[in-house]
């Protein structure tokens, strides 16, 4: 039962009880990545796809985000006071898409629930925008 160890060589094999167990100065973490790469799949191959697909498909912009902000507020302010968790969405589809349009359709939207033609303003005007531009920005 000898051991045949090599002091400070981190890379080395050491035989132990009749089986080989390595030593790698590479955390697991990063000792299973490099076992990725080894097998010809690693991440930074589809990280760089995924950015690639990403600037395909990047939408212009419309407006400042200022503009947008001001769209998003408005909406807000005037047609639905008590979504202002929504601000970020609205201001988004705003700077993307045309906000005067996005703009009249809420205060169209607020006024068909002030009337009782519409249960939930909010709702219905989510579903007009996901309708018209897609899941959050599918282009048409």
């Amino acid at each position: 039962m000898t051991r045949e160890k090599v002091i400070n060589n981190p890379g080395s094999r050491v035989k132990e009880k009749g089986r080989e167990k390595r030593k790698s100065p590479f955390t697991p973490y990063r000792e299973k990545g490099s076992q990725k790469k080894q097998d010809g799949v690693s991440r930074e191959t589809h990280s760089k796809t995924a950015r690639a697909y990403a600037r395909k498909r990047r939408l212009r912009c419309t407006c400042s985000y200022n503009e947008a902000g001001a769209a998003a507020d408005e909406i807000i302010g005037n047609c639905f006071p008590h979504c202002a968790k929504d601000f970020a969405l609205w201001s988004w589809y705003c700077r993307h898409f045309d906000r005067n349009r996005i703009v009249d359709k809420a205060y169209y939207y607020a006024s068909c629930q002030r009337q009782g033609e519409v249960r939930n303003g909010v709702a219905a005007f989510q579903a007009w925008l996901s309708e018209e531009y897609g899941e959050k920005g599918d282009a048409r």
